[in-house]
């Protein structure tokens, strides 16, 4: 006999049933859509927090270059008495603190003429206690230059301060015994062109001196207790008129 042919649409052991999974119409689960892993997440969260400081940072430069204000630079070295030309500064804004006694941009002009009371490097920022309306060295007084050998001078020596200038008996030209003179340093040492290692320092004393010092051969420098400076006395060229006090 032959077998009957099952029904149309009946289910048979090899047939091609379908998964859950699969594109059908079957009854499987649907997908959820994207999802990234932990680290992923970890790299993303890490990148929003870097553009967020980035920007932080941005605002922080924006906001600090609106409050920067105009103020003196020197644009080469001017040495310590050396009279001011307007072509020895420039203006350059910068946010600095109150307390800082820069000079301000707007008064770059008023600084001509006046005299620098110690040296200036070039790049440095101007402040009024380094200048003064007055010739660096003071009525009655000569500056001198002396000859001292490299490594004899006293650490701490600067610009304006008092030392003494020692001549030791056997050279002293009127044979009496040690000479001492008052000074005060205009200008730091130079090297000289001599063979002997020999430097060059200005220094200041009473003109009624001056040549006891030109002429001595061998010349001592103490670095004594600091004193005030007659220099400072005079007018700061660079501070405010009486005007603009009166009207802030």
């Amino acid at each position: 006999m032959t077998a009957a042919r099952p029904a149309l649409g009946a289910d048979s052991g090899a047939g091609t049933t379908t998964t859950g999974t699969g594109t059908g119409t079957g009854t499987g689960t649907p997908g959820r859509g994207f999802q990234p892993g932990s680290r992923r997440r970890s790299r993303i969260a890490a990148g929003v927090a870097l553009a967020a400081i980035a920007v932080g940072g941005n605002l922080l430069i924006y906001s600090n270059l609106q409050s920067a204000e105009p103020v003196v630079q020197a644009v080469r070295d001017v040495a310590a008495g050396e009279q001011l030309t307007i072509d020895m500064f420039r203006t350059v804004d910068v946010d600095a603190d109150s307390t800082v006694n820069l000079i301000e941009g707007d008064r770059l002009d008023s600084l001509v003429g006046s005299y620098a009371k110690v040296r200036l490097v070039a790049g440095s920022l101007v402040t009024a206690e380094s200048l003064q309306a007055l010739p660096l060295v003071s009525p009655g007084s000569s500056v001198v230059a002396i000859q001292v050998a490299d490594g004899s001078l006293p650490i701490g020596l600067r610009e304006r301060v008092a030392v003494l200038l020692v001549v030791p008996a056997d050279r002293a030209v009127d044979g009496t015994g040690i000479t001492s003179i008052p000074g005060r340093v205009v200008g730091l040492p130079i090297d000289t062109t001599s063979a002997l290692g020999l430097q060059s320092l200005s220094v200041e004393v009473a003109a009624g001196d001056a040549a006891t010092i030109a002429a001595a051969d061998d010349v001592r420098v103490v670095l004594v207790e600091p004193s005030d400076d007659p220099a400072s006395a005079v007018t700061d060229p660079a501070a405010p008129l009486a005007s603009d006090e009166g009207e802030s």
